[in-house]
């Protein structure tokens, strides 16, 4: 009777074991685990992707940076000027940018002393990032850009991220925006500071389609710059009564691009077009304008191209008539875009400015194949001399040739991310 008894205790107690560990792996998950395992910050951390980078032990000891190489609490990672490394953890991956130095207190904490990194933990557990005395805290799905100079400058590249003060003040940046901080002063909104990329390498890896239709985007602009006004002056003449009162000296593309932007975005372009030149104004990148409207560069160049087909047999002529006719109701073949926008800043620190600033002109690309129809037809808009046809295409990510930046077709293929 007693042995039955005891029995019954035993199957009862192993019947409730499942319950109290999926109770405890509940509870460890407030305390900052992926999964029911080891915590975070026990996470073991890797170098990978090195150039010209080396760690600096606790005890101070120098070591040289090596592939693979397991970091230990406390290690600092420095780059050189032409250096670059990758953190990672658990999928989730630090790109370090040259001249640069980011300590790793353990898995789940970081700080970053001096220089930019790339924080994409959009398929891994986010970290808690130090930054001149600032929290930065990059959830799980989001990707980040902090760079620490005289000024802080942080900012989305996908979904949004918190960031608290000392002060106890605390700033959620939205996606595709961007902060700049001196001191722990922070602003109470991102709402008017769009992200201003720098196309770099972490970036390139983090979010390869928006940094590939800002290339794109930019790539354009500077072949409408460069090839005289006849483009402006076909575009804009059937938006003489709508075009917004820009700074005097603002290059060609300025005017250009934000309509034929609105057009792709398709819905109600005449707001499409006001948020577009209120984007500019405010240091937006032509990438981050086109995601903030849900659209991408493939849509941009074939509004350009359906617009050159309305000039041309002669359905442009007055403001109402060139907005149906960019949005796809006068050539029966719509241009919305299909909003690759994620929802988710050229040098380090470098911030938004006050009026659009033109990006250099781009080296040219390496693949002169990728040309498409599409690009032709966009060429048929410039006035001779012609520029180059690879002048007006995005160029290749420098100092990553594994990581392509394919050419603009209306149907682009997704980008692999390594």
């Amino acid at each position: 009777m007693g042995q039955t008894a005891r029995n019954r205790d035993i199957r009862t107690s192993r019947r409730s074991r499942p319950g109290a560990v999926a109770l405890a792996c509940g509870l460890l998950v407030a305390g900052a685990v992926t999964g029911c395992g080891a915590p975070l910050s026990a996470a073991t951390t890797t170098l990978h992707g090195l150039t010209d980078a080396s760690v600096v032990h606790a005890d101070g000891v120098v070591v040289a940076a090596i592939e693979g190489l397991r970091l230990h609490r406390g290690d600092v990672v420095r780059t050189g000027p032409q250096g670059r490394a990758e953190l990672r953890t658990r999928g989730r991956v630090v790109y370090e940018g040259s001249d640069a130095a980011v300590q790793m207190l353990d898995g789940a904490r970081a700080d970053l002393r001096h220089g930019a990194v790339v924080v994409d933990a959009q398929h891994g557990p986010g970290p808690t990032m130090s930054v001149a005395g600032l929290q930065v805290a990059a959830g799980s799905g989001s990707a980040v850009r902090a760079e620490r100079d005289v000024t802080v400058r942080l900012g989305a590249l996908a979904g949004s991220v918190g960031v608290d003060s000392q002060t106890g003040r605390h700033l959620q940046i939205t996606p595709l925006s961007q902060a700049i901080v001196g001191g722990d002063a922070l602003p109470d909104s991102t709402t008017d500071s769009p992200l201003r990329l720098t196309d770099d390498d972490g970036e390139a890896h983090a979010v390869p389609l928006l940094v590939r239709d800002d290339l794109a985007l930019g790539s354009l602009a500077d072949g409408i710059d460069s090839t005289g006004d006849s483009t402006v002056r076909l575009v804009t003449a059937a938006w003489h009564s709508g075009l917004e009162t820009l700074p005097g000296g603002v290059a060609r593309s300025e005017q250009v691009l934000p309509v034929v932007i609105a057009a792709a975005a398709g819905g109600d372009t005449r707001a499409a077009y006001a948020t577009a030149v209120a984007l500019r104004q405010h240091g937006a990148s032509w990438g981050v304008v086109a995601h903030r409207l849900h659209t991408n560069a493939a849509a941009v160049l074939a509004a350009l191209s359906v617009f050159e087909k309305g000039a041309a047999t002669g359905q442009v002529g007055t403001v109402p008539a060139a907005l149906d006719f960019l949005s796809g109701s006068g050539s029966g073949s719509g241009t919305r875009g299909t909003g690759t926008g994620n929802g988710s800043g050229r040098h380090p620190g470098q911030g938004p400015s006050s009026s659009p600033q033109p990006r250099p002109t781009a080296s040219p690309s390496s693949s002169p194949d990728v040309v498409g129809g599409t690009i032709d037809k966009v060429l048929k808009l410039l006035p001779t001399p012609l520029p180059t046809v690879t002048s007006l295409l995005p160029v290749q990510v420098p100092s990553l040739p594994s990581l392509p930046v394919a050419g603009v077709t209306p149907a682009p293929a997704p980008l692999l991310k390594h």
